[in-house]
């Protein structure tokens, strides 16, 4: 089965660095690489051109996106706020992960902090 990739997106960390995450339907599968993401409701603002806004529900890191993104109970309230997309940013190196964690809960404050 092809999953289509939405269109790449770019957040800022409090620190200013900007990075560049690809956006993925929620049900997608992944190979075991180590990333940075984000789960969020994405919705379309302009459906001519496929504009669409993320709102951020939960940011975290792995080392293997092939893992489930969360525990069962994780994932029912990533459910419950509507939760339909993965951002990814691949990084293999962990504290990188985790620096770039906190940079980015520092500027985006996300609705579940699991």
């Amino acid at each position: 089965m092809t999953v289509a990739k939405y269109a790449n997106l770019i957040l800022a960390g409090r620190s200013g660095e900007r990075y560049c995450f690809q956006t993925w339907p929620l049900q997608t599968q992944f190979r075991p690489v180590g990333a940075v993401f984000f789960i969020t409701k994405r919705v379309l603002t302009n459906t001519t051109f496929r504009r669409a806004h993320h709102e951020v529900i939960h940011i975290a890191q792995t080392s293997n996106m092939s893992n489930p993104l969360g525990a069962p109970s994780d994932l029912a309230a990533f459910e419950k706020h509507g939760a339909n997309c993965v951002c990814v940013y691949p990084a293999s190196d962990e504290a990188y992960r985790i620096d770039m964690v906190k940079d980015l809960m520092e500027h985006h404050r996300p609705v579940l902090a699991i």
